[in-house]
């Protein structure tokens, strides 16, 4: 069983090394990783908070941690996300949030407003996007949020 483990853990090692040299690879300029607003709207910071928060339709916290969000059994295969509104603006996190495979062909974050060049999707859900225009702009604004104050 040990062995196993560790087999398993090497293989994920191995598999996220190369994907991390992929991305530092495919990264483009910072001015270009930025997506304008999708709809003429603004989002809503509670609406984004349940999307990040449902296993029904984000599915954000599957991956990603947060630790103002309270919802139990939180992912760690994606980074964690507190503070992440000091570090992107919201046309960078929509950019992530569209399509993350524009930064890194290798990323495991689907692609939750792309219908082109996605592999294994069940008949009923071709050329439909995980999430609507207005939920991907309330999690923009959700995130943007999260902010830590800088000391």
């Amino acid at each position: 069983m040990r062995t196993g483990v560790c087999h398993w853990l090497a293989t994920v090692a191995t598999v996220a090394t190369a994907s991390l040299l992929t991305s530092c690879a495919t990264v483009e300029p910072a001015l270009t990783d930025r997506q304008p607003p999708l709809i003429n709207a603004v989002g809503r910071y509670a609406q984004g908070e349940a999307v990040f928060n449902s296993r029904d339709s984000g599915h954000c916290v599957l991956c990603h941690q947060l630790a103002t969000s309270g919802a139990p059994f939180q992912g760690n295969i994606g980074p964690a996300l507190d503070g992440i509104g000091n570090r992107l603006d919201a046309a960078q996190l929509r950019f992530r949030i569209v399509d993350s495979r524009r930064l890194n062909p290798a990323s495991l974050m689907p692609a939750y407003f792309n219908t082109d060049n996605l592999q294994q999707v069940a008949t009923e859900f071709q050329g439909k996007t995980v999430l609507s225009a207005m939920e991907i702009e309330d999690l923009v604004a959700f995130l943007a949020a999260q902010q830590i104050p800088e000391a």
